[in-house]
């Protein structure tokens, strides 16, 4: 049997509960914080059960943030009064498994137990993904090395053993869901089913019907009884993308299942239990939505008891040549082509572009390169004009003809030419160094060079 610890400071209310859990488990009583410490030096607890509002001069709070260091594998589950959202939200930051509201529903009690137990049971196997996590690796299909990028599947190995709800923010492209999925693989839910669902894809009408369920007849189509999205994913997480698109009247239902745990089908009057956790995510501004009415302020403070923010591409050009190698091998293999590698000009392409589509917008870029390259590399000429690739010299515009005043050093006369040429190719510096028969890393370093100089020659003090 397993054993919990519950931490009461009222009489008949922790009397109570361990007659809820007597007879099927091993339970130990206690009153405040100094007995809880004492009492799991004793017997070591697979479950510990604490009210916040406690005697003496510590709280529930505290009990948990020691609990996080003394058995870091225990689940917490916490007990606050009634409303108290700040709280609760304090506790899952701080590591809890999850929380209840008082007075206490005794079924949903009984069923979060029974899942903190069978997660507790399951964290074995994945220690050792949390671990690597910690140390700064990112999990499988996720390509990247930026500080930006390690701190965020650092935050992932903290957050994934809780049932803590995430927001996590970031513009479109810049890999979200990836980090939904590296959640859900490191948490005590890795075996139980990880659900999907795009806000955004869903028309109003449907959303509700996609997300709940509904009763044969609720409306025209409803042939026969279906479930919806969080029933499938009962005992997992459930991932709702552009969770900024969810209409107001849908709110209220996801902000009900996130303080009860409970859904109810359309055309359903009777409450089903569910057991998810969620993670939600949007590039959209959620605060300046709340502002002005349409997003919920209750929803919203629910939704991110855990934020993560995802860098843009431009904010980690580092990793870019990783992620375009990464998927050159990926199209190379599903479209058939065997190429050897991106050229030196076309990584400096790559890596001076803005991005404004991330991650998403590379990938298409490559594969479309791997698809109309005609070598066993992709070059500068096989990228969309966009990114400065692809222009032929006879697209250019006519030169005017280049003076150059007598007496002008030869350094100055080179100067003088290479940025005619670059403002005659629109800036295009792999066209203007095609034109001016120098390498595009020769253009490069010549222009740092030039601004160096601008920079020295500014206004002086007079």
């Amino acid at each position: 049997m397993a054993r919990i610890l519950i931490v009461e400071d009222e009489h008949n209310a922790r009397e109570a509960l361990g007659e809820v859990f007597s007879g099927r488990h091993d339970v130990d009583l206690t009153a405040d914080v100094e007995e809880a410490l004492a009492s799991i030096q004793v017997h070591t607890p697979d479950l510990v059960l604490t009210d916040v509002v406690l005697p003496g001069d510590h709280d529930g709070l505290d009990l948990l943030r020691e609990l996080r260091v003394q058995l870091p594998e225990t689940p917490v589950i916490v007990m606050t009064a009634y409303g108290s959202v700040e709280k609760a939200v304090r506790a899952m930051r701080d590591g809890a498994h999850d929380f209840l509201e008082k007075p206490l529903d005794l079924g949903r009690l009984r069923n979060l137990v029974a899942s903190a137990l069978e997660s507790k049971s399951q964290a074995p196997a994945t220690a050792e993904v949390r671990a690597g996590l910690a140390r700064g690796e990112v999990p499988e299909g996720f390509i990247g090395s930026a500080p930006s990028v390690i701190e965020i599947f650092r935050k992932v190995s903290k957050v994934a053993p809780t049932n803590a709800t995430v927001l996590i923010l970031g513009e479109s492209g810049t890999g979200k869901e990836l980090v939904a999925e590296a959640i859900h693989s490191a948490s005590p839910r890795a075996a139980r089913p990880f659900v999907k669902v795009n806000c955004a894809a869903l028309p109003e009408g449907l959303l509700e019907s996609e997300l709940f369920g509904h009763m044969k007849g609720s409306f025209t189509g409803a042939v026969k009884d279906r479930p919806g999205r969080f029933e499938a994913a009962d005992g997992g997480t459930i991932f709702l993308d552009e969770v900024g698109e969810v209409p107001a009247h849908t709110q209220v239902k996801l902000l009900r299942v996130l303080q009860a745990r409970e859904i109810e089908r359309v055309g359903d009057n009777r409450s089903r239990p569910v057991d998810v956790r969620m993670v939600a995510a949007t590039n959209a501004d959620l605060e300046e939505k709340v502002r002005k009415g349409t997003f919920r302020e209750d929803f919203y403070f629910r939704l991110k008891v855990i934020t993560l923010d995802m860098p843009a591409l431009s904010a980690r050009r580092a990793d870019i040549p990783a992620l375009a190698e990464h998927f050159l091998r990926m199209y190379g293999k599903r479209h058939g082509r065997e190429l050897t590698g991106i050229d030196p000009d076309a990584l400096e392409l790559l890596r001076g572009y803005e991005w404004p589509g991330n991650v998403r917008e590379l990938e298409n870029m490559i594969e479309a390169a791997v698809v109309l390259s005609e070598g066993e590399m992709v070059t500068a000429g096989d990228l969309p004009a966009e990114v400065g690739g692809g222009q032929r010299d006879e697209d250019l515009p006519e030169a005017d003809g280049i003076r150059i005043p007598a007496g002008t050093t030869l350094p100055e006369a080179e100067k003088t030419i290479i940025l005619d040429t670059l403002q005659r190719t629109g800036g295009n510096k792999t066209a203007a160094a095609r034109i001016l028969g120098i390498g595009l890393r020769t253009l490069y370093r010549k222009l740092e060079i030039y601004e160096e100089q601008d920079a020295s020659d500014g206004p002086s003090e007079s």
